[in-house]
C-alpha cells in the first residue's frame, strides 16, 4: 500500500467495521458504561470493567467523531454515558478512582493505582472537551488534589500502588498523567493543569531519561534511580515513541524547546527497538540495546506510527524519509493485527514466530489504534 491507500483503508475500517460493532456491542445500555472485551464472535464478555477502559473508550468515540468515522449522535451518547458511569461507579470520597467494578456496577477492585488515576483524569478532559460541564472539571481537580495530598513522592511525581498496597515507582503511569495534563492544557487555561504538566515534563527530563544511554527507563527506586539488573535497566520502545510524541504536543503548548530530546528518544527506539525485516517494534529492551522480549504487542506499533508521523513534520525534507518509513512500516504491521475472524476487531500480540493467538479483543486497545490512525491520516501526506 501507499500512504493514500493506508489512509483510505483506515477510514473505511473505522466507519464500516469498528464503530458499528463497538457502538452496538461495546456499550452496556442496561447497566451503563463500556464493556471490557468482545469475543471474536462480537459478543460482550462477562468480565470486571476497569475505569481505564471507560476513559479510553470516551477518547476513542470522540476521536472517531473528529475523524468523521462515527456520527455525532452515536459519539455524543457514548461519551456522555461513559463519563457518567465512570464518575458514578468508580469515584471515592478521597478524590481517587478505583481500579474496577463488576458488570452490575458494584465495586470489584478498590485499588487506586496511579495508572487508573491518570486515565480517569484523561477521560474527564475528553468528556469536558465535548460537553464542558463544570462537574467534570471539579471532579478532575478533586483527583489532582488527592494525588498531591496522598501520593506525592519527595523526589517528585507520585507513588504507584498494587492490590496489596505495595508502593512502587514507575514512569509509565506518569507518562499517562502527562498525557492527561496536556489534554486539559489544550482545552482549559487553569494553571493547575500547566503546573502538573511542567512538573511531569521535568521529572521525565531529569530522572526518567538516563543521561548515559539517552533512553527512558520503566522502573525506579523512591529517589528515581533506575532499578538495574547486572548494571542494565529495562526500557520499552513503545513508551519511547509515546513520550517523544507527547513532548511534541507539550512544546506546541508551552514553547519549551525539547525537540532534541524527543527526536533522540524516537531515533534510539527506531534504531535499536525495531526489526527492519519483520517491520515490528519490540515489547521490551535492555539499556545495553539488546532485546528483552522480541514478541510484539499491537500498541508499540501504534506509538511508533503516531510519533513518526508527527515528528516527520518537524525535520528538514532530506531527513523525512526515515520517519515516514517508520510510520509506513508501523501501519503495515498494525493492519495484520486487524485480520481477525470478524472485521472491526484486533489481535493483541504477535509472537516471535510471527503468529497471532487469542479469541477476543480488549476495548482498551482502540484508544491506541485510533490515536495512531488519526495522526497518520492527518499528517502522513
Amino acid at each position: 500500500m501507499n500512504p493514500s491507500q493506508r489512509i483510505e483503508f483506515s477510514k473505511n475500517w473505522l466507519t464500516q467495521n469498528v464503530f458499528p460493532l463497538w457502538s452496538e456491542k461495546g456499550i452496556d445500555r442496561k447497566n451503563g458504561g463500556f464493556v471490557e472485551s468482545l469475543t471474536f464472535e462480537g459478543e460482550p464478555m462477562d468480565l470486571p470493567r476497569r475505569a481505564m477502559v471507560q476513559s479510553r473508550q470516551i477518547y476513542s468515540f470522540l476521536t472517531g467523531l473528529r475523524m468523521k468515522t462515527v456520527s455525532k449522535e452515536v459519539a455524543s451518547f457514548a461519551v456522555n454515558q461513559g463519563a457518567k458511569y465512570m464518575v458514578e461507579k468508580f469515584s471515592q470520597p478521597s478524590g481517587a478512582f478505583i481500579y474496577s467494578v463488576n458488570p452490575d456496577g458494584t465495586p470489584k477492585s478498590l485499588n487506586p493505582d496511579l495508572y487508573t488515576q491518570a486515565f480517569a483524569l484523561f477521560g474527564l478532559a475528553q468528556a469536558y472537551q465535548l460537553d464542558p460541564k463544570p462537574e467534570y472539571k471539579t471532579r478532575a481537580k478533586e483527583l489532582v488534589k488527592y494525588l498531591y495530598r496522598e501520593r506525592s513522592v519527595k523526589a517528585g511525581g507520585f507513588t504507584e500502588l498494587d492490590e496489596k498496597g505495595t508502593v512502587s515507582y514507575k514512569s509509565n503511569p506518569h507518562m499517562h498523567m502527562f498525557e492527561s495534563a496536556i489534554a486539559w492544557m489544550q482545552i482549559d487555561k487553569d494553571q493547575e493543569w500547566w503546573k502538573l504538566g511542567d512538573e511531569l515534563a521535568q521529572l521525565a527530563l531529569t530522572k526518567f531519561i538516563d543521561p548515559q544511554t539517552g533512553v527512558l527507563g520503566e522502573y525506579f527506586d523512591e529517589n528515581w534511580n533506575h532499578l538495574r539488573e547486572n548494571g542494565r535497566f529495562i526500557y520499552e520502545p513503545g513508551h519511547q515513541f509515546e513520550w517523544s510524541w507527547l513532548f511534541s504536543l507539550y512544546q506546541d503548548l508551552t514553547g519549551q524547546d525539547c525537540k532534541a530530546v524527543r527526536h533522540k528518544l524516537f531515533l534510539l527506539a527506531e534504531k535499536h527497538g525495531t526489526d527492519p525485516v519483520r517491520k515490528i517494534a519490540y515489547d521490551e529492551m535492555w539499556s545495553d540495546f539488546t532485546p528483552k522480549l522480541i514478541s510484539s504487542r499491537f500498541w508499540p506499533q501504534c506509538e511508533r506510527i503516531k510519533a513518526a508521523a508527527r515528528l516527520a513534520t518537524e525535520v528538514p525534507a532530506h531527513e523525512k524519509a526515515a520517519y515516514q518509513k517508520g510510520a509506513d512500516d508501523g501501519m503495515d504491521t498494525l493492519f495484520k493485527f486487524f485480520e481477525t475472524p470478524k472485521k472491526g476487531m484486533w489481535y493483541d500480540q504477535l509472537s516471535a514466530q510471527d503468529t497471532f493467538s487469542g479469541n477476543s479483543s480488549k476495548s482498551s486497545s482502540l484508544y491506541h489504534i485510533i490515536n495512531a490512525l488519526e495522526e497518520y491520516v492527518n499528517l502522513r501526506n
